[in-house]
């Protein structure tokens, strides 16, 4: 009892220096694990290491589970071809240029291929709360990352499963995989058929509901056990047993507050048990990191972008699943406890996770996708053709109403210019001769461009406010009509207030809004 005091004041500890210094709180409370062993050691106090275990185990089944919750794959409808191309392409590009490194650096197969393997996973953990911080869950980009993090959780199960069971045989190895995908398709059978009715047919209170979730959460975990499974693989599933709506949101809600208690004694539990890094080790995690940034950044921007996804959602994509998952340091955990590797390995890999899950605000800012943008080859034939426009419309964002827009304008004699960042969009445009400009329509370079001073309207579908903000502030005072759609009530108030005119979404259909531009263009002409 004494033992988990200490830890629970180291968390408080941490978290309050964390807010005090503004700094992201995993880094914080992995150093006040290694100052309280040291500090243990100093004054021949013992901190059980039974009681650190522990704190591990439960603490990664809690988060594990939560993540698990927000992974329903629902959000793949109409997306799969797509997600499963990029999840692929990342998992196993990353595996493999892990594996590489890891060999070029002197470590023995085993050794890399569990390095591989700790890197080839992002962090369903981290990505989520950024994507709710920033309110990006249901961008086309945040459906992206989270059906590729579902993609990669199955992944790294069957790897980890699969590299566990090796030592016994490629028969043990078989039969491991096959046990988690039966789990699997429990769990699956779970969340189709019986969540859903139970969350209709059944009202339960907070508390029913919490002890139903942990029930769901210790019952996979038990079957895990008994099928010979980590018990990370019965959390993850018992999650996303959970993740059908309603009641993944209903569940979410009510664990906020409790993974939060468990990620503090999580992690300060990593840090009590870490071996002081070498300066080899510290250089080899510096490598390690810069081939998982650079090569997921690279790749899935790529990736992305050749599947159909625009060059700043690609790009963001890339950005925000830069780092390594809560599953590599439960593979790198089980793979000392199963002697495999070392306890140093572990540490270098704890190391790599954590600074990766600590750059990923950093690296994932829009100033950051900004200067990756300005890197990206563009498609700029059609812009030749926007050099002599006036009293023209330009179009910021193509989106689903941009084909019928042009063809309306056209109609009326009005010549058009498209601004969207989407590569897919620009290429078709640029065959069907339409003059187009490949940038992001807050982009001032591109309003040049596009001679967006001039035209007689300027129509905004971006789907970001702040966006809308830069490019009616860059055309206040110019002779355009602004229009810009609009979906909550202080964008239209910021609008309106800026000079534009905000178009209603939710009031708003297409047809409609094709009219008001019919009227208004046609009375102006």
């Amino acid at each position: 009892m004494t033992g988990f005091a200490i830890l629970l004041l180291a968390a408080a500890i941490a978290f309050g220096v964390s807010k005090l210094l503004h700094l992201p709180p995993i880094p914080i409370l992995l150093l006040s694990g290694v100052a309280l062993r040291a500090l243990a050691e100093a004054l021949g106090v013992e901190v059980p290491e039974a009681l650190v275990s522990e704190m591990i185990e439960i603490g990664l089944a809690v988060l594990v589970f939560t993540a698990g919750v927000d992974l329903s794959p629902r959000r793949m409808l109409g997306r799969t071809k797509p997600i499963l191309i990029v999840a692929i392409s990342q998992f196993f590009g990353l595996g493999i240029a892990g594996v590489a490194t890891a060999l070029w650096l002197g470590y023995d197969f085993i050794t890399a291929l569990y390095l591989g393997c700790a890197l080839s996973a992002s962090s369903t953990l981290v990505v989520v709360r950024h994507l709710q911080k920033r309110r990006q869950m249901f961008e086309p980009f945040g459906r992206l990352v989270l059906g590729v993090l579902l993609v990669q959780d199955v992944f790294i199960i069957l790897l980890m499963v699969a590299l566990l069971k090796l030592p016994s045989g490629a028969l043990s190895s078989i039969n491991g995989v096959a046990n988690a995908i039966a789990l699997g398709f429990l769990a699956i059978a779970l969340h189709k058929w019986v969540i859903p009715t139970v969350a209709k047919k059944i009202k339960l209170d907070d508390e029913e509901l919490m002890l139903g979730a942990l029930g769901l959460l210790f019952a996979f975990s038990g079957m895990a056990y008994l099928l010979e499974l980590p018990f990370l693989v019965g959390s993850f599933l018992a999650g996303f047993a959970l993740s059908a709506f309603p009641m993944n949101g209903l569940v979410r809600g009510m664990l906020g507050s409790l993974s939060g208690f468990f990620l503090a004694l999580f992690f300060i539990s990593i840090g009590a048990i870490l071996t002081l890094p070498t300066t080899e080790m510290l250089g080899h995690s510096v490598i390690f990191t810069l081939v998982l940034i650079l090569v997921t950044v690279i790749l899935v921007s790529i990736v992305a972008e050749a599947v159909g996804y625009s060059t700043r959602a690609s790009v963001e994509t890339g950005l925000i699943l830069s780092q390594t998952s809560e599953f590599s340091l439960l593979l790198a955990l089980t793979g000392v406890l199963s002697g495999q590797i070392s306890a140093e390995l572990f540490s270098m890999i704890a190391l790599i996770t954590v600074s990766t899950m600590t750059l990923t605000p950093f690296i994932s800012r829009e100033k950051v996708t900004w200067a990756l943008m300005k890197l990206h080859p563009r498609y700029r034939r059609g812009e030749t053709e926007c050099g002599t426009m006036s009293q023209h419309a330009v179009l910021l964002g193509y989106g689903r109403a941009g084909a019928k827009t042009v063809q309306s304008l056209k109609e009326q004699n009005i010549p058009a210019v498209v601004v969207d960042e989407d590569a897919a969009v620009i290429r078709k445009l640029i065959k069907e001769g339409t003059p187009c400009i490949q940038a992001d329509g807050s982009n001032t370079h591109a309003l040049e461009l596009a001679h967006a001073r001039e035209a007689r309207v300027v129509i905004c579908s971006m789907r970001r406010s702040r966006d809308a903000k830069i490019a009616l502030d860059s055309l206040r005072g110019s002779q355009a009509i602004v229009l810009v759609r609009t979906f909550e009530a202080d964008e239209i108030a910021m609008v309106e207030a800026a000079g534009g005119i905000a178009i209603k979404a939710a009031h708003a259909s297409s047809k409609t809004f094709l009219e008001w531009i019919d009227l208004n263009l046609t009375r102006k002409a």
